[in-house]
C-alpha cells in the first residue's frame, strides 16, 4: 500500500506566543536570536548544523517518522515531498509537479537551531532554508479549482474524548479481522486532517472549530479501505463532505538531489 498516514505526522511541541519580527537577520521572540542563511538574495533563518543523508536501500514500505522539539529537528525515511509537506504545513495530495525521484528516494534529516528555545514555526521555516539551500528547492503557489472534503462537526456537536496524557500526537491505520481501523492518540484536529487526506488522496479542510488533544479509534468493514471513513467520523460526531472548492497548493518549480553530509 502506498504511503502511510505517518507520512506527515511528526510530533509538536507548543509554539512560543508571541509576534515575531524579523529585523536584520535576526528574530526577535523574547530574545531569541537564530542563525541565518542568504537563500535567492532573501535573508532567512537557517539551523546552525544541519546533516542530510540519502538512504541508500530504499524501502518502499518504510514510512516516515520525526521529532520537532527544543529547537532540533529529525526526519527519517523521508521524501522530499513528505519534507515539503513539513516545512509548509501542508498535506501532501497539495505538493504538484517535480521529477519521480522526489517520492521515491528517502532521506535522514538531523538539524539544530543554535537557541535551544527556537519555536516548532521557525524550524519548520528553517527547513525552508534547508531544502531551498541543500535541494535548491524552488516552488510557486496557486490556488486551483479541486475536489476537496471538509471535516465539520454534525447537528448533535463532537463526540471526542480529550487525551488524559501527554504524549506524541499521531495515527496509525489497522487491519484486523476484515476490519480496517484509525487508531488516533493525543492527536489535535490538524493530525487528524493530515491522516484523512493520505487515506482520502484528496485535499481536507478542517472547519470544526475543535481545539485541544483527543484520544479516539475509527472502525469499519469495507471491501475497500477508505469508503468506510465518512461513516466511521459520524460515530464522534464528525462529517467529511466532498466539494469544489478553491484549494491553494505548492507547485515544485526545481529541485536537485542533495550532496551527502
Amino acid at each position: 500500500m502506498q504511503g502511510d498516514v505517518s507520512d506527515v505526522l511528526v510530533k509538536k511541541t507548543p509554539n512560543i506566543p508571541g509576534m515575531l519580527l524579523l529585523m536584520g537577520g535576526k528574530v526577535w521572540a523574547g530574545l531569541v536570536f537564530l542563525s541565518v542563511a542568504v537563500i535567492y538574495g532573501e535573508t532567512r533563518p537557517a539551523f546552525e548544523v544541519a546533516s542530510v543523508k540519502r538512504i541508500r536501500d530504499y524501502s518502499p514500505i518504510a514510512t516516515m517518522s520525526g521529532d520537532i522539539s527544543h529547537g532540533r529537528l529529525t526526519l527519517n525515511n523521508a521524501h522530499v515531498k513528505q519534507l515539503i509537506a513539513v516545512a509548509y504545513e501542508i498535506q501532501g495530495v497539495r505538493i504538484e509537479g517535480g521529477p519521480g525521484w522526489l517520492d521515491t528516494d528517502q532521506f535522514q534529516i538531523a538539524a539544530r537551531a543554535q537557541d535551544p528555545e527556537t519555536t516548532d514555526m521557525q524550524v519548520r521555516v528553517m527547513l525552508q532554508s534547508l531544502l531551498a539551500d541543500r535541494f535548491q528547492l524552488r516552488i510557486h503557489r496557486e490556488t486551483k479549482l479541486l475536489s476537496s472534503y471538509t471535516l465539520r462537526t454534525a447537528a448533535g456537536g463532537a463526540k471526542l474524548e480529550h487525551a488524559q496524557e501527554d504524549g506524541t500526537d499521531r495515527c496509525d491505520r489497522t487491519l484486523e479481522g476484515g476490519r480496517f481501523g484509525l487508531v488516533c492518540r493525543h492527536i489535535q484536529i490538524v493530525t487528524l486532517t493530515n491522516a484523512l487526506a493520505i487515506m482520502l488522496r484528496g485535499p481536507v479542510v478542517d472547519q470544526t472549530g475543535l481545539t485541544g488533544d483527543y484520544d479516539f479509534t475509527l472502525s469499519w468493514e469495507s471491501d475497500d479501505p477508505y469508503s468506510g471513513v465518512p461513516d466511521a467520523m459520524e460515530k464522534f460526531g464528525l462529517k467529511l463532505e466532498m466539494k469544489k472548492a478553491p484549494t491553494e497548493v505548492i507547485v515544485i518549480d526545481s529541485v536537485e538531489r542533495p550532496s551527502d553530509n
